[in-house]
């Protein structure tokens, strides 16, 4: 619990100094739910509902247009095939371009898109035996955002944003590989500080 109140009274600190001056880039935190599709793998469901959370740094290159580098998190659980319980990971690291058009000195709309890495791991019990088998995987993919922002404070805004992605990983295990796509879809909101 502490945590989050720290994190908040961090960023109203470092948005109270950045004054009038002219912003150069922004840091995002945010949390939110994840939905996760899959439907490429035989007897084998990716489909769940998790929450996630992750944090977004980036610069502007002009009035509207910046560079992103965006990271996220979840854990969630799958089923393959008859084996026991098995755990999904996925660590999400993108690079976007955000174009960013106000409605008014209070509201702003925004895009992103770009390339993504996705970070992941499989835990599986296969049936009949007690321990974990586990599998990582670097697979490239692509990430896309679309959200809103409300200036709160003088700079500390609020958002609300829909950001899918999608990667390819390849699981590989001792007796077989399993290569899902995993589609996902992320509701988000967050706290944006300009500095």
């Amino acid at each position: 619990m502490r945590l989050p109140v720290l994190l908040v009274a961090l960023l109203v600190s470092a948005s109270a100094a950045a004054g009038a001056e002219p912003e150069r880039g922004f840091v995002d935190v945010y949390g939110g739910i994840v939905r996760l599709f899959e439907s490429d793998v035989p007897q084998a469901d990716f489909a769940d509902t998790a929450a996630t959370g992750g944090l977004r740094v980036g610069v502007w290159l002009g009035p509207r247009w910046g560079l992103t580098l965006r990271t996220w998190y979840y854990e969630t659980d799958a089923k393959i095939g008859d084996s026991g319980p098995s755990d999904l990971a996925l660590l999400g690291i993108a690079v976007e371009a955000l174009a960013r058009w106000p409605l008014d000195d209070r509201w702003a709309v925004y895009a992103s898109l770009g390339p993504m890495l996705g970070v992941s791991t499989l835990d599986i019990e296969p049936a009949g035996r007690k321990e974990e088998e586990d599998a990582r995987s670097v697979a490239p993919g692509v990430s896309a955002g679309l959200g809103v922002e409300a200036r709160l404070l003088a700079h500390l805004r609020l958002f609300a944003e829909v950001h899918g992605s999608a990667a390819y990983p390849w699981f590989r295990f001792s007796d077989h590989r399993l290569a899902p796509r995993l589609l996902n879809v992320y509701g988000l909101f967050g706290f944006r500080v300009p500095f």
